[in-house]
């Protein structure tokens, strides 16, 4: 009788130690979960402040660029381009506004979004007629993005300018 009393205290101790061993482990997955799914976020909304102020000003910032023909800036350029082209920035006829724009923005993108390596999507359009479009790095229509915008008056209506930065 005593021998079976003592079978079934360790049957009942090596339970209880499979039930503390699984407790432990739950325990353990518990913690990991907490750790790495909850409080590894990173907080996205500085990167998101930052890129929004960025897309905005670096609009307002490029149209107010002065350039290299006649000393107009892009805002200048943007509006003879898109109407009679009165511009001749070469004196020859060869080198138009429209020609120096498209140097000027694609330095000034190359040098600064480029060179931080974010990418973006640069278009200038008027209605449906997309006049300039430029783009770098990798991202789809589903992409989070920040944009900055401003509208040019023309002698051919308004032209719209966005600059879209994606996270």
């Amino acid at each position: 009788m005593f021998i079976n009393k003592m079978k079934k205290n360790k049957k009942s101790q090596a339970e209880i130690i499979g039930l503390a061993i699984i407790v432990i482990l739950i325990t353990m997955g518990l913690l990991f979960f907490v750790k790495f799914g909850i409080l590894d976020k990173k907080d996205n909304s500085k990167e998101s402040f930052v890129n929004s102020e960025l897309a905005s000003n670096m609009v307002t910032v490029l149209l107010k660029t002065t350039t290299d023909c006649k000393k107009s800036s892009v805002s200048d350029l943007f509006q003879d381009c898109a109407g009679f082209k009165r511009f001749d920035c070469n004196d020859d006829g060869v080198y138009d506004s429209c020609d120096n724009l498209n140097k000027t923005i694609d330095r000034i993108l190359n040098q600064t979004l480029k060179k931080w390596k974010k990418p973006y999507k640069f278009m200038v359009y008027r209605g449906s007629d997309i006049k300039m479009e430029k783009s770098y790095g990798n991202y789809n229509k589903n992409s989070a993005k920040k944009q900055g915008i401003a509208v040019i008056p023309t002698d051919m209506g308004n032209l719209f300018i966005t600059l879209d930065i994606y996270n």
